[in-house]
């Protein structure tokens, strides 16, 4: 559960890193359904009702709902959607009426048929035509036993006509034979005894033809009655169509979500194989080196939003906490910081990566929140050959390094003035393909690496740091700029570090016992 729980955290912290993306996604989705909402024409609906006998009294509520279903799969087979598709005006195939047609069952004895058209017509007629072919072969069904016994009792009853005919064609050439002959001569007692006979079986064969004819009537009668079969409720429903507006609605919408899918789809397939870092514990475990502060940043679009921000820069109450305590960390005055009698100015280099705006802007924060504080800084801006600090150069080059943005607080190109404060906050962007640091090794000289959550991989920071390490100037924390909102993590701890810390108890459950107290089981996790 919990590897879920942060998967789903990682695919929402994606989406909300592409927010804009995903809004124009959605934006052209609803715009193109809109255009498909003008082209396609509306589709109307109508519905037709089949009633079934009631249940029996002693039938169970499963038996039930089984017949049901039975009735709409059989309204749903290809037999009954082929003969009402031959129907049908323009003749229509079973597949082409199963695309046009949907068969459900609201209760256990009703079924609802609903066909749809591209006009009114043509979807009344279909939703007839589907409903009276169910009944039809329904019929079909029930009758086939009754016709194969008509048929045996009218073969049956054709025989016996064909009998009686006989016998009475016998009695009468027997009567005659009886007139020319002596009633008292042996012929003529052998024909009277035939005679005799002949009746018998003609009174045999009229019972037998008044039995099988009361057997056809009642079957006859039988299948006439409608009691027991499904018939159709009235006729097919009006046909209706969405109105525009909720036709309009039901386009835009599902134009938007197809949108919004699409291109969700690719960006969380993109962010799952995207190799920057960040989450600050991700950050720090790469390198090694722990996460000394997160911060937001202020970062400008021109030369004059770096000169706003280094004059007026004030920082909300969480974020002044923050560098407070950086500055009381890394900044603070002791014994080590004499020398020769004498107090120098205490130095942090932040190192950036070329294009990492974010982490840019940290410094100059950083030195217009020191100044505002009561400490006098000046700001150095490295890295002239790099185009991402072009706008701070210049922005600090128009002020001069005389000049005071805010009271305290003197910028600079170079290292050349290190007396002017009692802080120097010295930025230099880097490459992140071959970093190369030129720095003058300096006494209370402090190295911090500041990169934007995702704004680098491990391996360009990696380089960083052993650039870094070359020059003389290990890299002793890392700040983070603009942090994921989602990022749970402190980065404050290194792997070997969390792994002694205890568990924290997260939940207690166990056995209770009215004699005994209950004995809990702790489960926590890695804090």
């Amino acid at each position: 559960m919990s590897e879920q729980i942060v998967d789903l955290r990682s695919v929402w912290a994606i989406l909300r890193r592409h927010t804009g993306a995903l809004a124009v996604a959605s934006a052209l989705g609803g715009l193109a359904g809109g255009v498909a909402f003008q082209t396609v024409p509306p589709v109307y609906s109508s519905s037709a009702l089949v009633l079934f006998p009631a249940t029996p009294a002693g039938a169970t509520a499963q038996t039930n709902a089984h017949a049901i279903a039975t009735q709409a799969e059989i309204a749903s087979s290809d037999t009954v959607l082929a003969r009402a598709g031959q129907m049908m005006r323009s003749r229509l195939s079973a597949s082409e009426v199963a695309d046009l047609v949907q068969v459900e069952a609201p209760t256990d004895d009703v079924l609802t048929i609903t066909a749809q058209g591209a006009t009114t017509t043509e979807a009344e007629q279909l939703a007839t035509a589907v409903a009276t072919a169910d009944v039809d072969y329904l019929h079909e069904i029930a009758s086939g036993p009754g016709k194969d016994q008509r048929a045996t009792l009218d073969r049956r009853r054709s025989t016996l006509t064909e009998s009686l005919s006989a016998v009475q064609d016998q009695l009468a050439r027997t009567a005659g034979r009886m007139r020319g002959e002596r009633a008292t001569s042996s012929a003529g007692k052998t024909d009277a005894a035939a005679l005799a006979q002949l009746t018998g079986r003609q009174a045999d064969l009229v019972l037998q033809i008044d039995s099988v004819e009361k057997q056809l009537e009642t079957q006859s009668t039988t299948d006439t009655a409608p009691s027991g079969a499904p018939r159709l409720v009235g006729a097919a429903s009006p046909a209706r169509s969405l109105s525009p507006v909720a036709r309009g609605s039901a386009f835009v919408a599902a134009g938007a979500a197809a949108g919004f899918l699409v291109v969700a789809a690719l960006v969380i397939l993109r962010g799952r194989r995207e190799k920057t870092l960040r989450s600050r514990d991700q950050i720090a475990d790469s390198i090694g080196i722990p996460v000394v502060a997160s911060i937001r940043s202020r970062t400008p679009r021109s030369v004059a939003g770096w000169v706003s921000l280094l004059r007026g820069y004030a920082p909300e109450s969480t974020e002044a906490w923050t560098l407070r305590q950086l500055l009381q960390h890394y900044a603070a005055r002791g014994p080590e910081a004499l020398n020769n009698g004498g107090l120098r100015p205490r130095r942090i280099v932040v190192l950036t990566l070329a294009g990492d705006q974010p982490a840019l802007s940290f410094a100059a924060q950083l030195a217009s929140f020191a100044a505002s504080n009561g400490t006098r800084t000046q700001l150095v801006v490295g890295s002239r050959s790099q185009e991402s600090t072009s706008s701070l150069r210049a922005a600090c080059f128009r002020v001069g390094s005389e000049d005071q943005l805010r009271p305290g607080l003197f910028v600079g190109g170079a290292l050349d003035a290190l007396t002017q404060g009692d802080l120097v906050v010295h930025t230099l962007a880097v490459s992140r393909q071959q970093p190369r640091l030129q720095l003058a090794e300096g006494d209370h000289a402090v190295t911090l690496l500041a990169v934007s959550s995702g704004g680098a991989t491990g391996e360009e920071l990696a380089r960083v740091v052993l650039a870094a390490d070359d020059a003389r100037m290990p890299v002793r924390g890392i700040v983070v700029a603009d942090p994921d909102p989602l990022d749970r993590t402190t980065g404050r701890l290194l792997p070997t570090q969390r792994a002694l810390l205890a568990p924290l108890p997260s939940l207690m459950t166990g056995p209770v016992d009215h004699d005994d107290p209950p004995i809990p089981t702790m489960r926590g996790r890695q804090g």
